[in-house]
């Protein structure tokens, strides 16, 4: 039971910040990318910070060049998320996502990072990959601009988890740690970029790739959903952090593995009645075939987590051993 309810929240947090930030960029107009993604910053920032003045934790900081640096490509990493969600369709997004691992082993090898895989853990990403391409296809609304963005978000949320894993080691952190030490510098990007972006310069942003115009245009409605949507986001992006944390805390890398093809599963399929099926008309076939698509690539994934972990194994008895 104590697995089972931050897995469950954790679930539902995740496919539900997915589903919002589609709904206020398509369903309400509202995208300003940069705008809810500050709120959001600023939110979990503000939580963090409750939780360590209450001793939840105990709070670790580190150089203050590297909390910046981590700081900014968090915030460029969220920013191309969610502007893949917003020009993309929610399968396509979440499909996309699932080519994080490569990324990470390529940006890793041009680093110069040199690291053996075995052919089990190759086959796997393989096999994966090639779900990837069948559930790509099969999406109609593919477009250029989306395409660019997703391949955007995946590089940069591959270099930000090799910076931020880095990090952890180097100084000691846990996750909560990391999120408390550099939260309020990601607040302060984000919000630098609102003001030039969102609000100065919006003109600027359509050579970012970004809808063009600023929030001070945009025409809110009468009972301001928008303000009700972001609310929702935020909230929503607080419980999925705190979930995320006590989650890694209770479960083995494969239990999570298969908590995160559950919640691609789910992302999919969600987003599809909610959005895809009413932005374009998608034959049966079709449909089947990207479904098919979707589980071959979370069953390169689990495979690849399973091999992972049977790997590390070894190695960490014999370190137990040493020590």
């Amino acid at each position: 039971m104590s697995v089972l309810a931050p897995a469950l929240t954790n679930i539902v947090a995740s496919v539900g910040i997915i589903l919002t930030n589609k709904q206020l960029v398509t369903g309400l107009d509202f995208h300003f990318i940069l705008t809810t993604l500050c709120l959001n910053f600023a939110t979990t920032s503000t939580i963090c910070s409750l939780m360590a003045r209450m001793g939840r934790f105990e709070p670790k900081s580190f150089p203050t060049w590297d909390r910046w640096r981590v700081a900014l490509l968090a915030v460029l990493t969220v920013l191309t998320n969610n502007a893949s969600v917003e020009a993309n369709s929610v399968g396509f997004y979440q499909i996309f996502k699932l080519l994080i691992i490569p990324t990470v082993m390529l940006t890793e090898r041009f680093q110069g990072v040199k690291r053996s895989y075995s052919w089990p853990i190759i086959c796997s990403l393989l096999v994966s990959s090639v779900g990837v391409g069948m559930a790509t296809v099969s999406d109609v609304q593919i477009n250029w601009r989306g395409f660019v963005l997703a391949i955007l978000s995946d590089i940069c949320t591959a270099q930000f988890q090799i910076w931020q894993s880095g990090k952890q080691h180097e100084y000691g952190l846990s996750s909560t740690q990391i999120q408390h030490a550099v939260g309020w510098e990601q607040t302060a990007v984000a919000l630098f970029g609102t003001v030039l972006f969102d609000i100065a310069l919006p003109s600027a942003k359509g050579k970012m790739l970004l809808r063009p115009g600023g929030i001070l245009e945009h025409q809110f409605s009468s009972n301001w959903l928008e303000a009700r949507w972001l609310f929702a986001c935020c909230s929503i992006a607080v419980v999925m952090n705190l979930s995320t944390y006590a989650l890694l805390g209770k479960t083995s890398p494969v239990t999570y593995q298969v908590i995160g093809q559950l919640k691609t599963c789910l992302v999919v399929g969600f987003g599809y009645l909610a959005f895809d099926s009413k932005a374009a008309e998608v034959t049966t076939g079709w449909l089947i075939f990207r479904f098919i698509g979707v589980v071959i690539a979370s069953a390169g994934i689990l495979s690849y987590g399973i091999f992972k972990t049977r790997e590390q194994k070894p190695t960490e008895e014999v370190k137990a051993k040493e020590t």
